[in-house]
């Protein structure tokens, strides 16, 4: 796959957050490992990343949510986004961006 596909596709990656259907189940596991599992990492390969790029990019992803927010105050943040609210996807969507740059970076000087 070449880098300029895969740079236009991470793109529409931070722009499709709002499109992905995560389970709303209350007593459903960890919410920060449902956004990986069910959202970020499906979203990440549907954009055009290989199965490694989604899953370091969602790592990253979860990795500075979780350092951010506690347990209950993520999954209120998660039950806004799968709602719709617009503040909920650009919070989401600004952790992904920082983290799918660097990979993007990675691809773009790739040797």
């Amino acid at each position: 796959m070449n880098k300029t596909y895969k740079i236009l596709m991470g793109t529409l990656l931070f722009l499709q957050l709002g499109t992905t259907n995560v389970p709303q189940n209350a007593e459903a596991a960890d919410p920060f490992q449902r956004f990986y599992n069910e959202s970020c990492v499906p979203e990440a390969k549907k954009a055009g990343f290989t199965e490694a790029e989604a899953k370091q990019g969602c790592t990253c992803t979860v990795n500075a949510l979780r350092n951010k927010y506690p347990n209950g105050a993520f999954a209120a943040l998660l039950t806004r986004y799968l709602n719709g609210q617009s503040q909920a996807r650009q919070t989401l969507t600004s952790y992904g961006q920082n983290c799918f740059e660097d990979i993007i970076d990675d691809i773009i000087y790739e040797n």
